[in-house]
């Protein structure tokens, strides 16, 4: 508990030093200056037991949502309960996170003896990740308002901030409207087509393969009988996301990022809910996070805790460690999907190498997320010597880039190349679309 002098306190100070100075013309005013002072410092201790109890009498509780989207307003609420028998008055700050804005929050109370009062503010966090809110800050004057007494409550409070398209469902519907209620039609029914999956036995129809008879089964029941076959299910889909140097680039909704670990939650809950098991890994020097593909849709939840807080740190990303922890933890063939970008050329090529050794035992889908930075140099008009170069650096660019990644679809591994803030709907479109073709 600290202490610190109220507007009064100064006050009383500063009339006392202007009176000071009669001393120089009336001897008398010594006296009268040091019962001053020595009156004032009694007010001052029994104003200062006074606030230390009501102060005793606060209690502080707050509440917070568990989980918020990125960017997304919420209510942060404090709740200040008097126990004691007289009305406080006074001021309460809450201490929140770095990147919560405002990141300060000041309000005046006036509690009413034996009530409570709940303080609101609006806040947002532009930044995924765990979020811890605390302490919270108490000021209250004594009755005469010579001394204010200020105290700490511990009272911490822990936000998750996830991609705001996986946090709100409904967001993800408004945003993508009809094309998301064709994708949820696909991935709740059963799948039938060309897969090896036997599903069940129906009568032929015009129109069935004469191939799929089951002569045993027509026998049986004196008409022909074909068997039907369904999509295989519970096969292993493995989400590489790569937080290097490229995936801090700064989109409209965020960083690249930002954009690839909200489509790698998106694409997790589709592939689980479509009956297959779902893995995800991070890395850009280093490998960040490893979690092997498992099945089932509560497995979501550790998938969200694996990713929702990843961020960049400007390392520049090396895929040969990723490749070389598949190559030893992942034998079964499985969906690679690698949320990630190409650079330069030498880079390109080492990353490359890899993924068409990865092409040879699993199905390979590269998600190029395009650098919106090169797109609006291309498009503005050079103005001197300096603008020209960036030109022609960005065209290089641009060029390299294209290359490697027909060059990759040309050895196997399947492309989609798109706006970081496109990115979710085409890649779940994607993944529906190789889920029917059957080919894992």
């Amino acid at each position: 508990m600290k202490l610190r002098p109220g507007p009064r306190a100064l006050t009383c100070a500063g009339v006392i030093a202007l009176l000071s100075v009669g001393v120089f013309f009336w001897t008398p005013m010594a006296a009268l200056l040091s019962i001053s002072v020595v009156l004032l410092a009694g007010a001052a201790e029994y104003d200062r037991r006074q606030a230390r109890q009501r102060m005793s009498g606060i209690a502080v509780s707050r509440s917070l949502p568990v989980v918020i989207g990125r960017d997304c307003p919420f209510l942060s609420t404090l709740t200040l309960t008097n126990s004691g028998e007289v009305k406080l008055v006074g001021e309460v700050r809450d201490v929140c996170p770095d990147d919560c804005d405002p990141p300060l929050l000041n309000s005046s109370i006036n509690i009413s003896a034996g009530g409570s009062v709940d303080v609101i503010h609006t806040c947002r966090i532009p930044r995924r990740g765990m979020h811890v809110f605390g302490p919270v800050w108490v000021r209250i004057a004594g009755p005469m308002g010579l001394v204010e007494v200020q105290q700490s409550f511990e009272c911490p409070g822990a936000i998750r901030v996830l991609p705001e398209t996986f946090a709100s469902r409904e967001k993800l519907v408004k945003d993508f409207g009809a094309q998301l209620q064709l994708l949820d039609r696909i991935t709740r029914t059963r799948q039938h087509g060309s897969g090896t999956e036997f599903e069940s036995l129906h009568p032929f129809r015009e129109g069935d393969d004469p191939r799929r008879i089951d002569w045993r089964a027509s026998a049986k029941h004196g008409s022909p009988i074909v068997r039907r076959f369904q999509v295989e299910r519970h096969r292993d889909v493995m989400i590489l996301i790569d937080c290097g140097r490229l995936m801090g680039s700064l989109t409209d909704t965020g960083s690249k990022l930002d954009c690839a670990v909200d489509a790698a939650l998106n694409l997790s809950r589709v592939a689980l809910q479509s009956g297959d098991r779902c893995g995800v890994a991070a890395y850009d020097r280093v490998v960040r996070g490893f979690l092997p593909p498992q099945s089932g849709i509560n497995s979501l939840g550790n998938i969200v805790e694996s990713v929702y807080d990843l961020q960049t740190e400007w390392f520049e990303a090396d895929f040969t460690r990723i490749h070389a922890e598949l190559q030893s933890r992942q034998g079964k063939r499985s969906l690679l999907v690698i949320l990630s970008d190409l650079s330069d050329a030498e880079t390109s090529r080492l990353q490359c190498t890899a993924l068409r050794q990865l092409s040879r035992r699993h199905l390979v889908l590269f998600a190029a997320l395009r650098t919106p930075l090169l797109n609006r140099v291309v498009h503005e008009t050079p103005h001197s010597i300096v603008d020209g170069a960036r030109h022609a650096v960005t065209y290089r660019l641009i060029r390299d880039r294209a290359q490697a990644l027909h060059a990759l679809e040309r050895s196997g591994v399947h492309i989609l190349d798109v706006e970081p803030h496109q990115l979710t709907l085409p890649l779940i479109n994607q993944f529906v679309e190789l889920r029917q073709r059957n080919l894992l």
